[in-house]
């Protein structure tokens, strides 16, 4: 008799699968039907957990986001509990998060960011993540810009990933990044937060 994971991991199996798919074929290939075969649900299975592709997506994108809010979370409590010590934890967060995202290819990015050109919705959760980013980035008042153009580096290396456009070495990768921890660092040191 062979053992099932536990019913509570389903919804987390059919994500992952979902990934795994739009990985292969893109989210606009994604057939509800190669989803519940990847995760080793039934179509009712998925179906009780999405109910339909669209949500199913969205519950992608959704789980992407929660993710990077727990990374965003642990790396805070790495750093001061100030609008500066955020930087610097978003900064953290997001170099584990692209190091992450490299290991994987771009396909699956890039077939979501096509999906929300048909289904605007699909970025619910990331504008009101940015929004709550730009938030706390204000918080840091004149030097709002310069922690932006820190952030805006890294939105420029994930869609250049995502789009395959850049052509940096290892080397020259961890020389930017480390400029912008050195810059997010910086601006820690001279503000008295």
């Amino acid at each position: 008799m062979t053992s099932r994971k536990p019913r509570s991991d389903a919804r987390a199996r059919i994500l992952d699968a979902a990934l795994a798919v739009s990985d292969r074929v893109g989210a606009a290939h994604l057939t509800l039907d190669a989803v519940a075969a990847e995760a080793g649900v039934s179509k009712g299975g998925l179906l009780y957990h999405f109910a339909s592709k669209e949500l199913l997506l969205k519950g992608v994108v959704e789980h992407h986001m929660d993710q990077h809010q727990r990374d965003l979370e642990l790396a805070q409590t790495m750093f001061p509990d100030t609008p500066a010590g955020y930087l610097q934890a978003f900064v953290h967060a997001q170099r584990h998060g692209l190091e992450a995202k490299r290991l994987h290819g771009p396909k699956a990015t890039q077939s979501f960011i096509a999906a929300a050109v048909n289904t605007p919705d699909l970025m619910d959760s990331p504008r009101q993540y940015a929004a709550a980013h730009g938030r706390r980035l204000r918080e840091l008042g004149p030097d709002f810009i310069e922690a932006l153009l820190v952030t805006l580096a890294f939105d420029g290396l994930f869609f250049g990933d995502a789009f395959e456009m850049l052509d940096l070495t290892a080397s020259e990768r961890a020389a930017l990044i480390a400029a912008l921890e050195s810059r997010a660092a910086a601006l820690a040191s001279r503000r008295p937060d």
